[in-house]
């Protein structure tokens, strides 16, 4: 009596109408909702502390410190864009983050480039040896070699009479040491994508390998140069941690010169935001102008030929 009953129950239970089941096409259309909605929830959480900069620029300091989530200030305050051009001379400080992280980025393509070609192209002794070293360098904390830096910038100084410390040169070789290794790892994917045929077929026609090189594989190359170049060129625009120590009157950047909102006494969160919204805007405006690039350099780096 008690197994026919659970039987029926069970029978019951597992039996769901035909015209409640989920086709392939709703399937697939609860999929998309799925996705988008978690796309849509990590757009926003990408999006939130850029649009709190945004916002806060325009709040005084009181505004700031006040409890609550104010996303949008009720009486904007612009006075903070003036005021913050008087206080400190922010425009030295963008010339010189601009000076010194477009030189980087020109070295670290023409340096990095031709390494990464060569070992996507060639077989030479220890070539697996300098790949392994050149990506071990990329996992070594920064703050381990500031010292050694500033020691060796001061034997370069005093036995070498060659002034690194606060200088355009010093500071243009320093990130040009940590950012070529990374402009290799970067490109290297990106040539083995390209074949080797349009070379030869270059050749055949009378160039050169070097001028098949920047006739036939540069161009081509085009969308990961400007990836790597746009990265190469945020992180030494980015870079405070040597910076702060290496290039503090001369030459000081823009993120380090951004710090001096910093008081001992308060710090003037309105003008800093106002400032960082001013720096961001270059910089958003070339990563939107070159966005297809930027995009198809990634991409195409990932895909083995």
């Amino acid at each position: 009596m008690l197994s026919s009953l659970m039987a029926a129950v069970g029978s019951e239970s597992t039996t769901v109408p035909d015209e409640m089941r989920l086709t392939a096409d709703g399937k697939e259309l609860v999929y998309q909702l799925l996705w988008r909605s978690v796309l849509i929830l990590i757009l926003i959480f990408a999006i939130f502390p850029v649009w709190m900069m945004f916002t806060t620029s325009f709040k005084t300091r009181d505004e700031v410190l006040q409890l609550g989530l104010d996303i949008i200030p009720a009486d904007p305050y612009v006075q903070n864009y003036f005021l913050m051009f008087q206080r400190f001379p922010l425009v030295d400080y963008y010339v010189n983050s601009l000076v010194i992280s477009s030189v980087t980025t020109v070295l670290s393509l023409l340096i990095g480039g031709l390494a990464a070609y060569s070992l996507s192209r060639y077989e030479f002794p220890g070539k697996e040896k300098f790949e392994m070293g050149a990506l071990a360098t990329q996992m070594i904390p920064g703050v381990l070699i500031l010292i050694p830096m500033f020691l060796l910038f001061i034997v370069m100084d005093q036995s070498a009479n060659i002034p690194m410390k606060d200088t355009y040169h010093g500071m243009i070789f320093l990130y040009t040491t940590f950012t070529v290794p990374f402009t290799i790892w970067m490109l290297r994917g990106y040539f083995d994508t390209i074949p080797t045929a349009l070379e030869e077929a270059a050749r055949i026609d009378g160039c050169t390998r070097t001028q098949a090189l920047f006739r036939v594989v540069m161009p081509l190359a085009a969308p990961g140069l400007a990836a790597t170049g746009m990265f190469v060129f945020l992180l030494a625009f980015n870079e405070v941690l040597f910076a702060s120590v290496l290039a503090t009157d001369n030459v000081t950047p823009f993120s380090i010169g951004i710090q001096n909102f910093q008081q001992q006494d308060q710090t003037m969160w309105g003008q800093m935001m106002a400032a960082s919204t001013l720096a961001a805007v270059p910089l958003l405006a070339i990563f939107v102008v070159f966005q297809r690039q930027i995009v198809s350099g990634l991409t195409s780096g990932s895909v083995k030929q």
